[in-house]
């Protein structure tokens, strides 16, 4: 899987009663990974270094 460096998003509150954020997959992402609208997005993150981390994407059909 290529690295896509360059790609960024900003991270913006998800509602006023919630500490969550949310941002966006940007489209190179989106192509590599074959998602689609309704594709659900289980986030597993593994720390390698301080200040870098490897997110897996575990792609399952909307249920």
């Amino acid at each position: 899987m290529a690295r896509n460096r360059g790609d960024r998003t900003k991270l913006v509150s998800a509602g006023i009663k919630t500490d969550s954020l949310r941002t966006t997959v940007p489209g190179s992402i989106v192509r590599q990974m074959k998602l689609n609208a309704g594709h659900q997005l289980e986030w597993q993150i593994e720390s390698l270094n301080p200040g870098i981390i490897k997110v897996s994407i575990i792609r399952s059909e909307k249920k």
